[in-house]
């Protein structure tokens, strides 16, 4: 696999896992995977346009209306991204502040994420984290960062 192959193919591994780990539940627990997934793909496969990874970033942003916990984390984190990657020149995902956006996009996630577990530690009933959905937004996260690398 080629360097720039690599954090594409671990961004959709990671988004399909959370997608998977959601599906034989009602839409609105999979829905915003699905989107996630589809965003995913527009950006690993082709080359869309600035203003069609702004509107991938306000349907992601969207999302996080309707999710909760992790999920939303996940899905802030995909919006950040995707709205550095259409600052990016077009066709290039290489940028001189890469890996400081790279950072960025990790210190977010890991923030994110660490406020998703106090919530769930101080709300008494929580449901349990999810496994599959955990590692799939991490390799989702990491992905789509280093693609900014």
């Amino acid at each position: 696999m080629t360097p720039d192959v690599l954090p594409a193919a671990v961004a959709l591994a990671g988004s399909g896992l959370c997608l998977a780990g959601h599906v034989p539940g009602p839409v609105r627990r999979w829905g915003p995977h699905a989107v996630v997934l589809a965003v995913t793909l527009l950006m690993v496969v082709g080359s869309p346009g600035p203003y069609l990874l702004l509107a991938c970033a306000a349907v992601t942003t969207g999302m996080c209306l309707f999710a909760r916990g992790p999920v939303a984390a996940d899905l802030a984190v995909m919006a950040v991204v995707t709205v550095a990657m259409a600052r990016l020149p077009q066709g290039h995902h290489h940028h001189t502040d890469g890996h400081g956006l790279f950072a960025l996009a990790v210190v977010l996630w890991v923030l994110a994420r660490a406020g998703a577990v106090l919530h769930r530690a101080l709300r008494p009933g929580a449901p349990c984290a999810d496994p599959l959905g955990d590692a799939g937004g991490a390799l989702m996260a990491l992905g789509m960062a280093a693609m900014l690398a």
